[in-house]
């Protein structure tokens, strides 16, 4: 099997959980804290790891503690990341409720700057798609992502799931010359079609139309819409979906050869959380039944 190219960041996320999320100015009451690594690339990489997958991952998470922190922990999910720069590494602070809403505050950094000099000495033939995330259509470089694609020639998949209300309305029209399969969440969903659409049906009507390709939607109740130019339909899931992690299995299932139905079904049953040596097993019972 050939490698999923991933283009997403990895950072360092500081966490507090609270009692209430703040309003305006207040302040916020904090039961704990902790730190973690988060970002589409981390997601991905520790899904394809998991999974067995070949995969690389795009990014640099640069210099200084928050660098450094998000490097180590990616090595020790055998996630290898490029080489260091003298760019300070950025870091997202987030807040928990109790009731499990959350409130993300970004500080830029390196991870989210994508550059071709990051990819010269790749071969385009050792892989078999790409799989991009929103917070890397919005920064320094972004526009040289199109360049990469141009020259990759392989499926693409992105995942609005970060920064979508940044991403340009000509990035946008760059990125659907590629027919991408498109997957977000309803809030992106209405955001990328300009606040015209009504419905996730109608939103996902307008995205198809300019893509040319399937657009997929997880929704607030957990369904997940699919739709192309013949035909829909909706997959319940039994749990709250985690975007960047449901997409890398869709990605993954399609690229071993799983129908997009079956692939759909992979994704909402690990979309989440997921144990290595069960999705194994039931995505080696989808390839042998396909």
């Amino acid at each position: 099997m050939k490698k999923v190219m991933i283009i997403g960041s990895v950072h360092t996320d500081l966490v507090q959980y609270v009692r209430e999320l703040p309003r305006g100015n207040e302040n916020a009451e904090v039961l704990k804290s902790e730190t973690r690594t988060a970002g589409g690339g981390y997601a991905a990489g520790s899904f394809f790891h998991e999974l067995g997958f070949p995969f690389q991952v795009i990014c640099d998470p640069g210099d200084g503690v928050y660098g450094e922190y998000a490097r180590n922990e990616a090595l020790q999910n055998e996630i290898e990341l490029l080489e260091g720069s003298e760019e300070t590494g950025g870091c997202t602070y987030t807040l928990i409720d109790q009731n499990g809403s959350q409130g993300v505050f970004l500080v830029d950094g390196s991870e989210y700057h994508f550059s071709l000099a990051q990819v010269y000495d790749i071969s385009p033939d050792e892989f078999g798609a790409v799989l991009v995330y929103s917070e890397m259509l919005v920064s320094e470089g972004s526009e040289e992502i199109i360049d990469l694609l141009n020259e990759m020639e392989v499926p693409v998949y992105i995942c609005f799931s970060s920064r979508t209300a940044e991403i340009s309305s000509e990035m946008l029209e760059a990125l659907c010359a590629f027919e991408p399969v498109m997957i977000m969440r309803d809030e992106e969903a209405y955001e990328l079609c300009g606040r015209k659409a009504k419905s996730a049906d109608e939103a996902a009507a307008i995205l198809n139309d300019m893509s040319k390709a399937p657009v997929i939607i997880l929704m607030k109740n957990n369904d997940v819409l699919y739709l192309d130019a013949q035909t829909s339909w909706i997959a319940p899931a039994k749990q709250k979906l985690h975007t960047d992690t449901w997409a890398s299995a869709f990605a993954a299932a399609q690229m071993a050869g799983v129908d997009t139905k079956n692939g759909m079904m992979f994704a909402n049953e690990n979309g989440a959380s997921y144990d290595a040596e069960t999705m194994k097993q039931r995505l080696a019972g989808m390839i042998l039944h396909r």
